[in-house]
């Protein structure tokens, strides 16, 4: 019950700092958080439901954030195995690829609707995602850590 107290909790800040900064995701981390601990059954189904909360609230054709989440768990299984991934090492280099990856799907599925994005990926905007993937990845794994995960001494 915990767990599930836990996640629910992640999914409203979650929520509700997508709506302070919009274009911005905040969701990615906590699955990321739930592969490196091995709740696939806990990540398949947060995860379904956060792609139908972003893929509610976004203006772009369905499917945007299905291919995003499978080059999610696509580059974390690969990249598992190459390196731990548990490694900060992994987590960066993942977080980098989630950056990159999210603005050429947007950009892809917006150039398909004949839409024209704002310029908005700049390098700033890639650090400030970037970024913002680190810290809440950090803070939820590690609270996450704290409080959930019993490890025997």
């Amino acid at each position: 019950m915990k767990l599930t107290f836990f996640w629910i909790l992640f999914t409203a800040l979650a929520v509700w700092a997508q709506y302070i900064f919009p274009a911005k995701d905040f969701f990615s981390p906590g699955l990321v958080v739930m592969l490196q601990f091995g709740l696939f059954k806990s990540a398949l189904w947060a995860g379904l439901f956060w792609m139908l909360i972003q893929e509610g609230t976004g203006g772009l054709a369905f499917g945007s954030m299905i291919l995003f989440y499978l080059g999610l768990i696509a580059f974390f299984y690969f990249g598992g195995i190459f390196l731990e991934v548990s490694n900060i090492l992994f987590t960066m280099l993942l977080f980098f690829y989630l950056t990159v990856f999210q603005a050429l799907i947007i950009s892809v599925m917006a150039f398909l609707q004949g839409l024209v994005l704002s310029g908005q990926y700049s390098l700033k905007g890639f650090l400030i995602q970037a970024g913002i993937y680190f810290i809440v990845w950090f803070v939820t794994y590690n609270l996450f850590k704290k409080h959930y995960i019993h490890e025997p001494v």
